[in-house]
């Protein structure tokens, strides 16, 4: 005798049809060659831009790789939003830190199939896409850089085997804008360059490439929050993982130390940073000077620590046999010749206390000014916001 059919299972049955007949649809979508998308070129308020620029690179990788049928029943894509970061700088700002939070909320919202993962070294390892993300500076006419008008630009990179998964960019006009550094860059006494090639035994994996990321990312967020023991707990042990930017783990412990009170592993760490300068033959030490003078800012906070910090470059430079180039640069405020003159007449000062500091350095240093060509954020505002303008970078050369 045959069962009657159950009602219930009917209604499962047709629903599960319709999913599956709606993700075969979504999957032969993804295969076919689609028109590209439009780019938009407008200039868009700050969380317009954004959720724009996050869309676009999500369609494009649902278009470029297609969808995988298992993980659309069964679990979303682990995603692991780096850092902001202020593409000319290096820095993490006001506004790069609110670009982070508005990318999640508008993936969180617009876009399942995702799961965001915690900002934390165990969850990012475990993540399958990267999205990194940098804010650019649009150039003015008159050369300086706008501090309310930016290019946001987002890349999703596969954990798995390392390739571009998508692509996008918006660009952003907003006043509200805010290039105030956190706490970390704010404090830093030198400005970071481009991450120098770690010497690993083998070429790292993108996933492996994360882990350092996370953990300075994770360093960066108790530093800025005042947890400064767990942040110094981060730093010491991010310098020793392979591909790691070593020289900003080396401020973290730094940074992290003085603010801990261990003034013995803050000497330390300060001259780790010293010999990684002077071994890559250049570092920038942000020396902020009293506007128009050769004067250090009249602010002991800021300024208390320069002597140590010149007594130290002193010390280990005097012990190379090479020669050091001092140069001066200054913010984009007043007239060219004037900013670099003033520039100059900085570095000069510099020179003549390194040599003051250590004798072994006469006739070994040369002190020029560039004034503000080879300015980092250019915006002219003189104040934090562009305080790594005003650094004085040491070049080591050969002595002639």
């Amino acid at each position: 005798m045959s069962r009657p059919p159950s009602p219930t299972r009917d209604r499962l049955s047709a629903r599960a049809a319709v999913r599956l007949t709606l993700l075969v649809a979504l999957v032969l979508t993804a295969c076919t060659t689609a028109p590209p998308l439009p780019r938009v070129t407008a200039e868009l308020p700050l969380a317009s831009a954004v959720g724009m620029a996050a869309d676009e690179a999500m369609q494009h990788m649902v278009r470029q790789q297609g969808l995988d049928l298992a993980r659309l029943l069964n679990r979303p894509t682990r995603i692991y939003l780096a850092p902001v970061l202020q593409s000319e700088s290096r820095q993490q700002t006001v506004t790069t830190v609110r670009v982070r939070e508005l990318i999640a909320v508008h993936l969180k919202s617009q876009h399942r199939g995702l799961e965001l993962v915690p900002y934390t070294e165990a969850a990012a390892a475990g993540s399958e896409v990267r999205l990194d993300s940098t804010l650019t500076a649009v150039t003015l006419p008159d050369g300086r850089r706008s501090a309310d008008r930016m290019l946001l630009a987002l890349r999703l990179v596969s954990l798995k085997d390392g390739r571009t998964l998508a692509s996008s960019q918006a660009a952003v006009s907003d006043p509200a804008l805010d290039g105030t550094p956190m706490a970390f860059y704010r404090e830093s006494p030198f400005s970071l360059p481009p991450p120098q090639a770690q010497e690993v035994e083998r070429a790292l994996t993108e996933r492996e490439r994360t882990v350092p990321i996370a953990r300075l990312d994770e360093a960066g967020s108790a530093y800025d929050t005042g947890r400064f023991d767990r942040a110094l707990e981060l730093y010491r042990s991010a310098a020793t993982l392979p591909g790691a930017d070593t020289l900003q783990a080396l401020i973290g412990r730094y940074l992290a130390s003085v603010r801990s009170g261990k003034d013995d592993e803050s000497r330390e760490a300060f001259a780790r940073i010293v010999t990684l300068g002077l071994g890559t033959r250049s570092m920038g030490v942000k020396l902020l000077f009293a506007p128009g003078r050769t004067d250090y800012i009249d602010d002991p906070a800021i300024s208390r620590p320069y002597p140590d910090w010149l007594r130290e470059i002193a010390k280990q430079a005097g012990e190379s046999t090479t020669c050091l180039q001092v140069v001066g640069h200054s913010s984009r405020t007043g007239t060219e010749d004037f900013n670099v003159a003033l520039s100059a007449q900085r570095a000069e000062a510099v020179r003549q206390q390194l040599e003051a500091a250590n004798p072994a350095l006469v006739r070994r240093i040369e002190a020029s000014g560039v004034g503000w060509r080879e300015n980092l954020v250019g915006t002219g505002s003189d104040d934090l916001k562009d305080a790594v303008d005003r650094r004085v970078e040491f070049k080591v050369t050969d002595c002639r």
